[in-house]
């Protein structure tokens, strides 16, 4: 029904992935696996419903306070994932990231510490910092088969006078993983105790696979310190159409993000987007399971390829959730800067660096396996390449 190997150039666009490794690496001869944008096209009902747009020819201030934004969020959150969400708790923001820096500045003060686990999102990290916040880690411990939280060691972090905020992930980045009612229900009781906010982040809900996503909303009690964000920009691929949306209930932080979006000047929506979130929530359910099918198929390739061919180097597991892998390599005793230079310089592969998600060394480095099946065989040969050639260089 939907063809997810067709290969589409995205030369001459000013993509990011492609014409951006500048930025991050010391060369931009590779093939990236890199950021967060899927190789794959938008679905159609969105592209007709900008194209709709667009053929009216005017594109002028917009309203967000409107059926046309309320109601898809509301239909999608109600469908998908049995969360009720009410007009008066649901807003319009510019981005995802804007929104999470906006409320750690209403919540915090410069110097006051920002609980994040850990691996976490790259630019969950330079945010805080930028923002003269301090990141305290609250590692996750992997038990071989999955990413858990330690209770203990958070609820320690918690009753810190100068921890007011748990900038939380879920579906997590880099690692997949889903959080269980049981967690969730631990997270909210520690933080309701201390008195510390939950910015939860849930822009990758729409590729949770083995386990069931659930939103915190479904938390949510008049004024709880809980504020949801997310997005159509990782589902619908359209990362390069700026836009976002928020669930609270939390009466300081409407009034305080709705002051601070009106004192920028950017309190109007992206018109384009208004119609893509139309699009996708009403019209694009079926896109949504066909592309996380592909994905699991593409991830069970990268497991078996890796079982086939590098089981003496890597340990890759499949995630509960995203398009990313979290891949392992510290069995192959090399460090990640031998391991970069060999896959940038070698293999010339670009893959996510492991350090950027740790505040320090890592041995791990993340994949985006949202492509077709060809790029990722490539990818993976690519790799295989990179790491004969330190075998060799080390025998």
């Amino acid at each position: 029904m939907y063809d997810f190997n067709e290969v589409i150039d995205r030369s001459d666009t000013q993509s990011i992935k492609y014409e951006g490794m500048d930025l991050v690496y010391e060369t931009s001869d590779m093939l990236p696996f890199w950021i967060a944008d899927m190789d794959i096209a938008t679905p159609k009902p969105v592209l007709d419903a900008i194209q709709k747009r667009l053929d009216h020819r005017i594109i002028g201030y917009t309203k967000w306070q409107q059926d046309k934004f309320y109601e898809p969020i509301k239909h999608w959150y109600r469908t998908r994932f049995d969360t009720r969400v009410m007009n008066s708790d649901l807003f319009y923001s510019p981005t995802v990231l804007y929104t999470i820096t906006e409320s750690i500045r209403a919540l915090t003060q410069p110097g006051e510490g920002i609980i994040v686990n850990i691996p976490s999102y790259n630019t969950f990290l330079t945010l805080i910092e930028a923002n003269r916040r301090v990141v305290v880690p609250s590692p996750f411990v992997f038990d071989g088969q999955e990413y858990k939280m330690d209770f203990d060691a958070f609820e320690s972090l918690c009753q810190r006078a100068d921890m007011k905020v748990f900038l939380f992930c879920n579906p997590h980045n880099p690692t997949g993983k889903v959080f269980t009612t049981e967690e969730l229900d631990e997270i909210v009781s520690i933080c309701e105790a201390h008195d510390v906010f939950i910015i939860a982040d849930e822009i990758h809900m729409d590729f949770a696979r083995q386990k069931k996503h659930q939103s915190l909303i479904n938390w949510m009690k008049p004024d709880s310190n809980i504020i949801v964000t997310s997005c159509l920009g990782k589902t619908f691929n359209i990362s390069g159409l700026p836009h976002a949306y928020y669930v609270t209930k939390n009466r300081f932080l409407k009034m305080e993000l709705s002051r601070q979006i009106l004192a920028a000047g950017i309190g109007n929506p992206n018109a384009l987007a208004l119609n893509a979130i139309e699009a996708g929530y009403m019209e694009c359910a079926d896109w949504v399971d066909a592309i996380n099918d592909f994905i699991l198929s593409n991830m069970k390739f990268v497991k078996s390829y890796a079982e086939e061919f590098l089981d003496d180097v890597l340990d890759v597991y499949i995630p509960d959730a995203t398009f990313l892998m979290w891949i392992d390599f510290s069995k192959s005793g090399y460090s990640e800067e031998e391991v970069q230079e060999a896959l940038q310089k070698v293999g010339k592969v670009a893959l996510g660096i492991g350090s950027t998600y740790m505040h320090d060394d890592s041995t791990h480095f993340r994949m985006n396996v949202a492509c077709d099946r060809a790029r990722l065989e490539e990818g993976m040969a690519r790799i295989k390449k990179a790491f004969d050639h330190l075998k060799n260089n080390h025998s």
